[in-house]
């Protein structure tokens, strides 16, 4: 084995001439050259409207406009409920256009009084400021309501009140943008995805997201091409990860609702078929799920095109080596080219993108020691040629995400230092640059500023391995065992190749009780509407214990780690953020307050040899 120590650990990737000062300015820009191309979103059920640049820019004037009407003035800030809908995206530009600072929400149709995620839209509209808050005709009466209701004096507006020019008018010249935009002015406020409860909020510039979406468009090469997304429009990776990044490149894009994918993971695959989509994005659990439902359903994909496809962006989680590996192999009868998965890196402080690698180009798999891992050390393990889950646990393999975009430095640092480490050392990620925000707003409103070195911390581990950056895991999330580090994406990956297919996901959430001396861990392991209701009428309580002893023992044969307690969950009952993560640090918390009564699920009680230092539950303390 060798120690990969070697500089310290700063990376910088020198910045790229930006093409466009502001995003505004970009679609103007496109919208004068009558660019071939056309944006638009699909509806539940089948297409929806798709439109030419030159309609869509007019429309944002037309809103634009509206907006400075209503009192609307360069700096305020206009929260916006981000429906996946056509009148969303003009309405996402047309606040930028009329000089606003767009305050992004979680879309949620079903907006219930006093409910949690009533509660974090308020928290939201109070950290956000936000004069003004923009929703659908259909949703605008539950935030009115809401508003109402919680005192605050922001004003509630219907997108529909905007009337605007038919979608596709006679051709003629183009109007000017509203005003001059600065592009030191903010632009966007947006909510960090890790939040779990009161949000907090990166404030970025004009010149923040022209130099990220410049960024990532070198290294992705989005240009004119066709992006199909299904993220959600209130997360960074979805709004300008995809949609704003496919704008300033001047691509087609076609957006998909993300409860349309929630309902029908396939109809991802479908649309980028039908749209010969050249670019697309998702987290690792949603590439998980679809090559999945391939292998299921072989008569659903059967006939697909995916050979235009040259980017399929991976990220927001840490990524398992095998699922990269297992994806590419399922779709390949698709068309999908080698290598078309492209890890990235990224997170809100930066607007998004931090890191990724080239285009179809192989994938990064190295292994390393873990017990070096562990003591915070890069050790390369013997050459190994699989990809796949490691069937010794001394070896961690670890995926790559490439070097820095341009204008962005990376450092990584001991956890709560600020000097860079030498490259083959785990530390804290922090990053600054052109991208970077200087201003984080807390709860109360006050805004704070980023250290005067100018680098923000990620609340990532990670380390450089010959100018590579490896994503460890997060560091409130990761734990030892037996003094070895581990990320619960480490156990999930093992974890979830022992079920079978009507498991949809495996989520280990470590716990540490007060009166213990060790971490321990709980299984959430979430099923198929299909196995969850056949439990509930009793008739697969005995599958759901062997389910879950089956994870155990894989666990046990893998890290010798044992298992505290496990809870069979139904699909779309754990906690998650707007990208689709789970909240495992909620979950961890309402389990240490409450057991058993605090967490989603039916217990399944644990074998008492594994139980370590805890009474074992008796089996009157399940849940139904």
């Amino acid at each position: 084995m060798s120690d990969s120590l070697s500089a310290p650990a700063e990376r910088a990737a020198m910045p790229t001439a930006v093409q466009h000062r502001t995003w505004v300015d970009a679609v103007y820009a496109h919208a004068c050259d009558g660019v071939a191309a056309e944006l638009g979103a699909t509806s539940g059920s089948g297409m929806g409207e798709q439109i030419s640049y030159p309609a869509f820019w007019r429309q944002v004037v037309t809103f634009a406009d509206g907006l400075r009407q209503r009192g609307v003035r360069p700096g305020d800030h206009v929260a916006l409920v981000m429906q996946t809908s056509l009148e969303t995206m003009i309405a996402t530009v047309a606040v930028q256009a009329a000089g606003g600072v767009l305050v992004p929400l979680r879309a949620i149709g079903h907006l219930r009084q006093g409910s949690q995620q009533a509660q974090r839209t308020l928290d939201a509209l109070g950290v956000g400021e936000a004069g003004w808050c923009l929703a659908s005709a259909e949703w605008v009466d539950a935030y009115a309501a809401l508003i109402r209701t919680a005192g605050l004096s922001t004003v509630a507006l219907s997108t529909r009140d905007f009337a605007s020019v038919p979608a596709n008018s006679p051709s003629g010249p183009v109007p000017p943008p509203p005003l001059a935009l600065d592009p030191g002015q903010a632009a966007l406020l947006q909510f960090s995805s890790g939040s779990t409860s009161v949000p907090k909020g990166i404030l970025l510039t004009h010149s923040n997201l022209a130099a990220n979406a410049t960024a990532l468009n070198e290294r992705v090469r989005y240009h004119r091409g066709r992006g199909v997304f299904w993220l959600p429009l209130s997360h960074d990776m979805g709004l300008l990860g995809c949609f704003a990044s496919s704008m300033f490149s001047g691509s087609s894009v076609r957006a998909i609702p993300p409860e349309t994918f929630a309902r029908d993971p396939l109809r991802w695959i479908t649309e980028l078929s039908a749209f010969q989509a050249t670019h697309t994005a998702g987290p690792p659990f949603a590439y998980d799920l679809v090559a999945r439902r391939v292998k299921e359903r072989p008569a659903q994909s059967a006939g697909l095109d995916l050979s235009a496809l040259e980017v399929a962006l991976i990220g927001a989680e840490r990524i398992s080596p095998s699922l990269c590996a297992e994806f590419e192999r399922t779709l390949a009868p698709l068309g999908l080219r080698p290598h078309a998965l492209l890890p990235a890196y990224g997170l809100a402080e930066n607007c998004v993108a931090v890191a990724a690698r080239e285009p179809l180009t192989p994938t990064t798999v190295r292994h390393f020691d873990r017990q070096a891992l562990g003591e915070g050390r890069l050790v390369t393990a013997p050459d190994r040629t699989s990809p796949l889950p490691s069937a010794d646990a001394d070896v961690q393999p670890l995926v790559g995400h490439g070097a820095a975009v341009s204008g962005t430095r990376i450092r990584v640092t001991a956890v709560g230092g600020r000097n860079a480490l030498p490259d083959g050392r785990v530390g804290e990620i922090h990053i600054s640059g052109d991208s970077a925000t200087a201003r984080i707003v807390a709860q109360d409103g006050h805004e704070n500023l980023v250290h005067p070195d100018g680098f923000v911390p990620t609340g990532d581990l990670g380390a450089f391995a010959e100018g590579e950056l490896f994503v460890v895991g997060r560091l409130k999330e990761s734990f030892k065992h037996a003094g070895l580090l581990y990320a619960p994406s480490d156990l999930e990956t093992v974890a979830l190749a022992a079920c079978p297919s009507s498991v949809t996901a495996v989520v280990v959430v470590p716990v540490a009780p007060e009166n213990e001396p060790a971490e321990s861990i709980v299984l959430f392991i979430e099923c198929s509407p299909s196995r969850t209701v056949a439990a509930e009428g009793g008739e697969k309580t005995g599958d759901e214990s062997r389910l879950v002893n089956t994870v155990r023992l894989a666990l046990l044969r893998e890290f010798h780690m044992p298992v505290r307690d496990a809870f069979v969950v139904a699909r779309g009952m754990l906690p998650r953020t707007a990208s689709g993560k789970v909240q495992r640090t909620r979950l961890g918390a309402a389990y240490l307050a409450s057991g058993a009564a605090g967490v989603p699920g039916r217990r399944q009680a644990p074998y008492a040899s594994e139980v370590s230092g805890s009474e074992v539950p008796s089996p009157s303390d399940r849940r139904a």
